[in-house]
């Protein structure tokens, strides 16, 4: 991909703008459903789970949003980005705006509503009187695999998609194995020692787990977690940018 030029740049921030609105078309809350929807998610959570592990788990609203303003990003973004390319394909056809742009748009419109839920995160970490650490500026880190990640696997599904309509199921079955693969509402302890090496397979716990860290804890989790993280998100997203080169020009073949 080269870089994104002046009009190119442009056609982004049109479509992050259109892609971040258009989810509040006809609704009457609008935009207040973004910080609405996480807040009743976890005080439901809160509810049913923080009675379960309530021993385990030490303020369980910051525990729970910390981890579910992770997975909401990655799994938003990437069934967003799964189909900007085959869903814009009108577009497409008559423009020759790249194709990858369309992605990065869908990605980015999703990270404005991750950022609201961060804004959202402090809020309840001040409301339930949660100590603020000095590590947590250091969050940006696993945020940064966060987005490079889905960024590859962003620009590899779009280009999938376009083939196999069938991939956005399989993602549906996939995210949910994901939200329960990645400790977002319960400890890890009480997952039997065995089982910690497959849950570790999932480089969205890493993500998790290291966000936690940070914001939840106050520690620095370990420094090769962080290099693994990192290096497995940059190996995703040379993969995605190989595979979007590599079919980017047979797509409009398939429209």
């Amino acid at each position: 991909m080269n870089f994104i030029k002046k009009n190119d740049l442009f056609l982004l921030e049109e479509l992050v703008r259109k892609n971040f609105f258009s989810k509040y078309k006809d609704s009457v809350l609008g935009i207040v459903w973004t910080i609405l929807n996480p807040l009743l998610m976890t005080i439901l959570f809160t509810i049913i789970f923080s009675t379960v592990f309530g021993r385990n788990i030490g303020n369980f609203p910051v525990y729970f949003l910390s981890a579910r303003c992770i997975y909401e990003f990655f799994n938003r973004g990437i069934s967003i980005a799964m189909t900007s390319i085959k869903g814009n394909k009108n577009i497409l056809q008559r423009t020759a705006a790249p194709k990858y742009i369309f992605v990065l748009g869908s990605i980015f419109s999703e990270f404005i509503t991750f950022i609201i839920y961060l804004i959202l995160l402090f809020g309840v970490m001040i409301v339930t009187h949660a100590q603020f650490y000095l590590t947590i500026p250091l969050a940006i880190i696993p945020i940064f695999s966060l987005i490079i990640m889905t960024i590859g696997l962003g620009l590899m599904l779009s280009i999938t998609c376009v083939y196999y309509t069938d991939v956005q199921h399989l993602w549906y079955v996939f995210s949910v194995m994901l939200l329960y693969a990645s400790a977002l509402f319960y400890p890890m302890d009480i997952i039997p020692e065995p089982y910690h090496k497959y849950m570790i397979l999932n480089p969205l716990f890493w993500i998790i787990d290291q966000f936690r860290c940070f914001i939840y804890v106050g520690t620095i989790p370990d420094l090769l977690n962080i290099v693994n993280s990192l290096l497995l998100s940059t190996i995703i997203l040379v993969c995605g940018i190989i595979v979007y080169k590599k079919y980017e020009k047979k797509v409009a073949m398939r429209f």
